[in-house]
């Protein structure tokens, strides 16, 4: 039986025209992509885009180590995006190397949470993995939280935060400059909506931000690994966890890392032996 996976490789890419894409509604950063265009292609996207058209290029022949070689120089020169993340998992799990594909589609989730291509190929990525786990049952207000800051990305709630605090802003100028009662009733009403909108979607914003920064969650990648009850050879084994789990990081101590499963068991390994995502 074939499994299939999406893919998402374009013959080309172009970083401004990718900006472009995801910021056109804002015509305001959009004019500024404009005039900085000339200044950041010479300077940042030519080689990058040879690298990444090359590496489509050898992803479609089936060369996928030479496909992998060139997105992962285009990472080393400190250029990301979820397309290039996304690209590399696929390019890894068709070469059969299931923890660096698994670790490259949840680095595109963090940066594009709600895209449905990157959710698809990672439950596909994670149908390989030996360990099933049974995770802890969410309280449901924590579970519809999650699910609705993971809507869209970090930038995209910042820009719905400023969008409805302009619309605040206007709102408010109709209620002291109108005359008309009702007008100012429904001003009223309609501006504490909005302001609302405006502050939970900077809390979804802030909440995906500080996700990108923390580095709290780790791929597993070696084959099996022991984990102890102390940061230790001595220490009593606990569990075995294979490559390609997903764990969360809740301690450290020297090269030694406290893991916990999604069941909540916890222990400790060498840090070489996990990938923070």
């Amino acid at each position: 039986m074939t499994i299939s996976i999406k893919n998402n490789i374009p013959d080309s890419f172009n970083k401004i025209n990718y900006m472009q894409r995801h910021f056109c509604s804002d015509w305001r950063l959009l004019i500024i992509v404009i005039l900085l265009s000339g200044l950041v292609t010479p300077a940042f996207g030519t080689g990058n885009d040879t690298l990444i058209t090359s590496a489509a290029k050898y992803y479609k022949a089936g060369e996928y180590g030479k496909a992998i070689e060139n997105y992962e120089k285009v990472l080393s020169s400190g250029y990301q995006s979820p397309e290039i993340y996304f690209n590399l998992g696929n390019a890894y799990y068709k070469a059969g190397i299931l923890a660096s594909s698994i670790l490259n589609y949840e680095r595109a989730r963090r940066l594009s949470p709600g895209d449905d291509d990157i959710i698809y190929n990672l439950e596909l990525a994670h149908r390989h993995v030996v360990d099933k786990i049974d995770a802890l049952p969410e309280f449901f207000l924590t579970a519809w939280y999650k699910q609705i800051v993971n809507i869209t990305s970090s930038d995209k709630w910042a820009k719905y935060s400023i969008t409805f605090f302009i619309i605040f802003l206007s709102l408010i100028a109709v209620f002291l400059f109108s005359s008309r009662t009702g007008l100012k009733k429904f001003t009223f009403w309609a501006g504490i909506f909005v302001i609302l909108l405006s502050v939970l979607s900077f809390i979804f914003s802030m909440k995906q931000s500080n996700e990108l920064i923390t580095h709290n969650e780790a791929i597993i990648f070696s084959p099996a690994v022991t984990a102890k009850s102390s940061p230790d050879e001595a220490g009593t084994d606990l569990f075995v966890v294979h490559e390609g789990t997903k764990v969360s990081i809740t301690d450290s101590i020297g090269n030694w890392k406290e893991i916990k499963l999604s069941d909540g068991n916890k222990g400790w390994v060498q840090q070489t032996s996990i990938m923070v995502i």
